[in-house]
């Protein structure tokens, strides 16, 4: 059952449209939509402890979600960590009453432990700041998540780019800023600031495409243990985004001589698919609880 006609036509209204107005318009509908859904009595009951800290800085949090049986059972469960978006410049674990809190609950109500994670941001953050804070918070979870009843050998990393990859089993990229146009003025002041650099060769060469690029044939030899990776871009995102992504598939298969598993999500732009998790007819996280269970199977 897909999304209902009326989320699919708000969605469709903007098509490819990208900019922060939209981004607030999609976060007002959706969290309406959230919060108009009846109290659920499903079962697993599901128990969030938020704000847990895994660094020094005001930022360093996250919000973790897991089934109360968890704890009571001998049986470790995969852990799901959600790395929010917002150029660096914006974002959080909770953006409304009820998001991002639906993923970690989604993932929770599907028998797996449910993370959000949130890091430093402009105008104190800097480069590598980002990246070291993903791996410091996937270094936190590998030390404690056992705890909440998670398999440390069995985390795996939805969002942008994620560092730390020896720390995960797989890493999801939904709708990652995999490169820049640095020709958009926006993007290229907000680059600029979080690179502390105007030497655009420099923030191309440290983006996740450069920084792909930049392996070697030994960093990717045989005996090196490489994360399961998913990429998944909207119908709608927006051109920087969908060239962003092409170019990385191709260094990929140049690299690999392979591809990745790749999925479009039909009907959706830029952030609709992750905030309409957990809502009737949502499509994309069965998709992602099927691609986790399918890692653990191989």
């Amino acid at each position: 059952m897909p999304l209902s006609p009326e989320i699919q036509d708000f969605i469709h209204g903007f098509k490819n449209r990208w900019d922060p107005s939209v981004n607030a318009a999609c976060e007002r509908f959706f969290e309406t939509c959230h919060a108009s859904l009846p109290p659920s009595n499903a079962e697993p009951s599901i128990a969030c402890e938020k704000d847990v800290k895994y660094g020094p800085d005001p930022r360093h949090r996250l919000d973790i979600f897991w089934p109360t049986n968890a704890s009571t059972t001998n049986v470790t469960l995969p852990v799901v960590v959600y790395f929010h978006g917002g150029a660096f410049k914006a974002g959080d674990n909770t953006i409304t009453p009820h998001m991002h809190g639906n993923i970690g609950e989604f993932f929770a109500a599907n028998g797996m432990i449910g993370v959000l994670g949130t890091y430093r941001l402009l105008p104190e953050a800097r480069f590598p700041d980002g990246q070291e804070d993903v791996t410091a918070a996937l270094t936190w979870l590998h030390n404690h998540v056992q705890q909440y009843g998670g398999d440390r050998n069995s985390i795996f990393a939805l969002g942008q780019s994620a560092g730390g990859g020896s720390l995960v089993r797989g890493v999801l990229l939904l709708s990652a800023a995999l490169d820049y146009d640095l020709g958009k003025e926006d993007r290229r002041r907000n680059m600029e600031a979080y690179y502390g650099t105007n030497d655009h060769d420099f923030i191309h060469a440290h983006s996740a495409l450069g920084t792909f690029k930049s392996l070697s044939d030994e960093e990717n030899a045989a005996g090196r243990t490489t994360p399961k990776l998913l990429i998944m871009l909207a119908e709608w995102d927006f051109e920087e985004c969908v060239r962003g992504n092409f170019d990385f598939l191709q260094a990929y298969n140049k690299q690999q001589r392979r591809l990745p598993r790749f999925e479009v999500l039909l009907g959706h732009n830029h952030v609709s698919y992750c905030l309409s998790i957990g809502l009737p007819g949502d499509e994309v996280g069965p998709k992602i609880v099927e691609w986790v269970r399918q890692c653990l199977e191989k």
